[in-house]
C-alpha cells in the first residue's frame, strides 16, 4: 500500500476508515444475541457516520485553509489499517478484541495527523476525532471485561 503524502490524501484515508469501521460495527450488531451489544454496537457505527461527515468537511476546506508546512512526512496506511478483520465464526470476545485495536489505530492515526497539521481547526478537528476514537475503545475494553473477567 502506497504511502500518504497529501492532506487530501489522509482525510480520504480517514473517511474511508470512517465507513468501514461504521460497516463493522452494523455487521457486528446483526450478529450478537445481546441486545446491550447490539444498541452499542450500533450507536458507534453511527458515531463512525457523524465522524465521516467531520472529515468531509475538512476535505471540502482543504484546498482554501488547510496548510501544513511542505508535504505530510510519509504516512503509512498499513500501520492504521487492518485487513481480513471478520470472519463468519468470530466470538464475542474476539469482535470486541478487534474493535479495541481498530480504534486503537483510528486514536493513533488521527494524534499522529493532529501533529502534523498547522491548521488550528484541522487540529482541533483531529483532536476531537482522537478524543472520540479513544472513548470507543474504552467503551469496547468495558465490554470484553465483561465477557472475559480479568485474571486475577
Amino acid at each position: 500500500m502506497e504511502g500518504l503524502n497529501t492532506i487530501g490524501e489522509v482525510l480520504e484515508f480517514a473517511i474511508a476508515r470512517e465507513v468501514d469501521a461504521s460497516e463493522l460495527y452494523m455487521e457486528l450488531a446483526g450478529r450478537v444475541q445481546n441486545p446491550l451489544i447490539r444498541v452499542l454496537f450500533e450507536n458507534l457505527a453511527e458515531e463512525e457516520l457523524e465522524h465521516k461527515g467531520k472529515l468531509e468537511l475538512e476535505l471540502m476546506k482543504e484546498g482554501i485553509v488547510a496548510k501544513t508546512e511542505g508535504m505530510i512526512a510519509r504516512v503509512e496506511p498499513g500501520d492504521y489499517f487492518m485487513e481480513g478483520e471478520i470472519r463468519a465464526d468470530m466470538e464475542l470476545k474476539d469482535a470486541l478484541l478487534l474493535c479495541v485495536e481498530k480504534e486503537r489505530r483510528s486514536f493513533r492515526f488521527y494524534t499522529r495527523m493532529a501533529g502534523i497539521m498547522r491548521d488550528e481547526t484541522m487540529i482541533e478537528t483531529l483532536i476531537s476525532l482522537a478524543e472520540e476514537e479513544a472513548r470507543h475503545m474504552v467503551r469496547f475494553e468495558r465490554e470484553y471485561d465483561k465477557v472475559v473477567p480479568p485474571r486475577k
